[in-house]
């Protein structure tokens, strides 16, 4: 199921594999961008260097999933996330592209501190 695939490429970015290279030049789209939670607008390059400096990433817990196709190829995954103690919760959108081989990257990012109780 769709929802499945991209929910564990999804979280893919949310472990180990934020500091493997290779792993995020083939993940993520060659015009990827991201609007931080911080609201700063980062390219693919910023991205990944700014995710192979990380030291000690912090755990990150994600839950209810709602993937919508936007067109043939095309869909946007919203999804929350929170540090595993429940702190810097967030809401986040990831625009997901398809190629002709069936392979998925991520195009576009953002994520957006989350209202109390939302």
């Amino acid at each position: 199921m769709l929802l499945e695939k991209l929910r564990l490429l999804e979280r893919s970015l949310h472990g180990d594999r934020r500091n493997d290279r290779e792993w995020l030049e083939r993940l993520l789209h060659p015009e990827f961008r991201e609007i931080t939670r911080s609201g700063v607008i980062v390219d693919r390059s910023e991205t990944i260097t700014s995710l192979l400096s990380e030291k000690i990433a912090s755990s990150i817990i994600s839950s209810h999933f709602r993937l919508t196709e936007m067109a043939v190829g095309c869909v946007m995954l919203q999804y929350r996330t929170s540090y595993a103690d429940g702190s810097r919760p967030a809401l986040r959108s990831s625009c997901w592209l398809c190629s002709e081989e069936g392979q998925w990257s991520l195009f576009f990012h953002q994520g957006t501190p989350a209202a109390f109780g939302a």
